[in-house]
């Protein structure tokens, strides 16, 4: 170890996430540094909270972001992304009166079953949580925080395959069609926002927010058409995004990582601006984000970044862009100045 243990005495959280020695620990532990660093706690224990907060911030985060040298940067953050009272009555008129009321009371009821049949699937995910339904056909779908996904409960094998979703959703569709002319129990049908989707057997990722669709194709081919809409339809290859917006959709290449990684709990950016950063923040947890000084939107990121724990996703990113984010549960505000 370069640095004695007296040189640690009023390391902040910052100097730690910066420290080679501690990046090198976090990363390539062993017995003589679990021993270094249990001294520096014993003998330091206002350090014990500040290590654990940067240990888990290290492990869930790989950034863009130059700590070490070139060589050593590359090295160590690249390992970073791994981690009713009654009347006389005649009794004749009495049983008339209790059989009209037990067939009444057993229309309503064949009546309410029959409803409670045919009311579609809803369910919905609160914020920051996911959760994967399997549909009636074996397809899955992974739910992002947020959303809502509607579907009939039981299918006719002689229809068309369809559910309606809210917010965000990624797809594995079972693959029914074989061969010859697709049959209509063949065909899956996504609705969402204004735009349908299509699909034979595929997966993809389907994100309906701020008036907004993105539809983005990992893997297999889908078509997209607009409600009511006679044009053709737009036909996306995997790698491919299509967006809806203003009334018109729009094709264009992507990377692929950056739509899908939100169903494994990681965000990916590449060059993204801050303020879209933001908005999935206000999406994904519910919180209003207050921001100090407008320019801050403008800056970009680039890197990936765990979502299993939102207090260490708040520091992570904070740490990385030079700023103060402090949550209030209380008001669900989120408030982001400069340091």
């Amino acid at each position: 170890m370069k640095k004695q243990i007296s040189a640690y005495e009023t390391y902040t959280l910052a100097e730690l996430i910066n420290d080679q020695d501690f990046l090198l620990w976090v990363l390539h532990p062993d017995e003589k540094s679990d021993l270094h660093w249990q001294s520096i706690e014993n003998t330091y224990p206002q350090l014990k909270t500040p290590i654990s907060e940067a240990k888990a911030i290290v492990q869930s985060m790989r950034f863009e972001k130059s700590v070490l040298g070139k060589r050593e940067q590359d090295e160590l953050w690249n390992t970073i992304q791994e981690k009713t009272t009654l009347r006389k009555t005649p009794v004749r008129k009495l049983w008339y009166r209790y059989a009209a009321a037990a067939v009444l009371a057993g229309a309503l009821l064949g009546i309410g079953i029959l409803y409670h049949i045919n009311q579609p699937i809803a369910i919905n995910t609160p914020y920051g949580q996911l959760k994967t339904i399997t549909l009636p056909d074996g397809s899955l779908v992974t739910l992002n925080a947020n959303s809502k996904l509607k579907y009939d409960k039981d299918w006719n094998k002689n229809e068309i395959r369809e559910v309606w979703i809210e917010g965000e959703a990624f797809l594995k569709v079972k693959h029914l069609h074989t061969s010859g002319k697709i049959a209509e129990r063949e065909r899956f049908v996504v609705h969402t926002g204004n735009v349908n989707v299509e699909v034979l057997g595929t997966s993809f990722n389907v994100n309906d927010r701020r008036g907004r669709t993105e539809v983005a194709l990992l893997e297999g081919k889908i078509s997209l058409g607009l409600n009511g809409a006679t044009a053709k339809p737009l036909i996306l290859a995997p790698g491919d995004i299509a967006e809806f917006e203003h009334g018109k959709l729009i094709k264009k290449p992507i990377n692929v990582a950056e739509y899908a990684s939100w169903k494994d709990g990681k965000l990916y950016f590449k060059a993204v601006p801050v303020a879209k950063v933001f908005n999935y923040i206000e999406d994904i947890y519910g919180y209003k984000v207050l921001v100090e000084n407008p320019e801050i939107l403008k800056k970009t990121i680039s890197g990936s970044l765990s979502t299993q724990n939102e207090q260490v996703l708040f520091k992570a990113l904070g740490m990385t862009l030079n700023l103060n984010i402090s949550p209030n549960k209380d008001t669900k505000e989120l408030m982001i100045t400069t340091k």
